[in-house]
């Protein structure tokens, strides 16, 4: 497959998981109403990587090397493309599901295989995002990843705007920042950042 097409790929497969979801599905995060209090803003310095120097001009071995870093993603994460339900398999993934259900069912909530799947999806959608964007994540990409995501557009009704549905992608756009602190921690902090300068807390 081209590397240049895997994006699309990926975001119909992963849409294609949710197939069956017609509206906003409650998904809480451990994020909760106050945002990222309480949860780490930075990754362990072995998962940290030097942000690039920022440049006007885009090398083309620059774009072979993102193409590159993503294919190398979806091997470690091990997640199918063939459109099955996703399921947590790496221990940082196992992690992140094991507290997204704990919090979950804190709340009083049941925890099913398709919300691992959704969440597993949004965090790995987030994850490749920030590699296509060269580990630069700010308020800006946020709302456009959100606005672009096929994820967000099959949990919310396309006729919800203004502050409606601000609050319907809020939730949504946690349990993805928070699993993207597991998934791809050295992007975790610039994440947390935006996602907190778009929604609050």
């Amino acid at each position: 497959m081209n590397a240049r097409t895997r994006p699309l790929v990926l975001s119909l497969t992963l849409a294609a998981v949710l197939l069956a979801t017609t509206a906003c599905i409650p998904l809480p995060s451990p994020l909760g109403p106050d945002g990222a209090e309480g949860r780490p803003t930075s990754a362990p310095d072995a998962a940290q990587s030097p942000a690039p120097e920022e440049s006007t001009t885009v090398d083309p071995d620059d774009v072979g090397d993102v193409f590159a870093e993503r294919e190398e993603y979806f091997r470690e994460q091990q997640l199918p493309m063939d459109g099955s339900p996703l399921v947590a398999v790496t221990p940082a993934q196992k992690e992140f599901i094991a507290e997204q259900r704990a919090y979950v069912e804190q709340q009083g909530s049941t925890w099913t295989a398709t919300d691992e799947s959704l969440a597993l999806a949004l965090a790995g959608d987030a994850c490749e995002t920030a590699i296509l964007n060269r580990h630069q994540i700010d308020a800006t990409t946020m709302s456009t990843h959100v606005a672009t995501s096929p994820l967000f557009a099959q949990l919310i009704p396309s006729d919800l705007q203004g502050a409606a549905r601000t609050e319907a992608e809020k939730p949504i756009a946690s349990v993805m920042v928070f699993g993207a602190t597991f998934m791809c921690p050295a992007d975790g902090e610039q994440w947390l950042a935006a996602y907190q300068e778009v929604y609050g807390g």
